[in-house]
């Protein structure tokens, strides 16, 4: 029996400008509690199975995550910050067929 190929993480690509203006989030992030949930989301997305959440005077000093998920490609460090990246979708019909928490 071949042994289990752990999951890779997607390769992270700026969204068409078409595809941003179309999706229209607008999400803000307005306390604590909303980046919390972002960060948690992104940690089940990435198919963690441990996850630490560390917080300082409620989130307001310090929000930190840690887990054990496929992480980020080396390759996409340069891009993963900017606006409007993603490894989930590449045009805006993919919303249709989403399957995680966020894109």
């Amino acid at each position: 029996m071949a042994a289990a190929v752990p999951p890779q993480p997607g390769v992270i690509k700026k969204l068409d400008e078409v595809v941003v203006n179309r999706i229209a989030a607008g999400e803000v992030i307005q306390r604590p509690a909303n980046a919390l949930k972002e960060m948690l989301e992104n940690s089940l997305d990435a198919k963690s199975n441990q996850i630490t959440v560390t917080v300082k005077a409620g989130g307001l000093k310090m929000l930190q995550i840690a887990d054990n998920g496929t992480g980020i490609r080396q390759d996409d460090l340069g891009i993963v910050a900017e606006r409007f990246t993603t490894s989930k979708l590449r045009d805006f019909k993919d919303l249709n067929n989403i399957s995680t928490y966020g894109f």
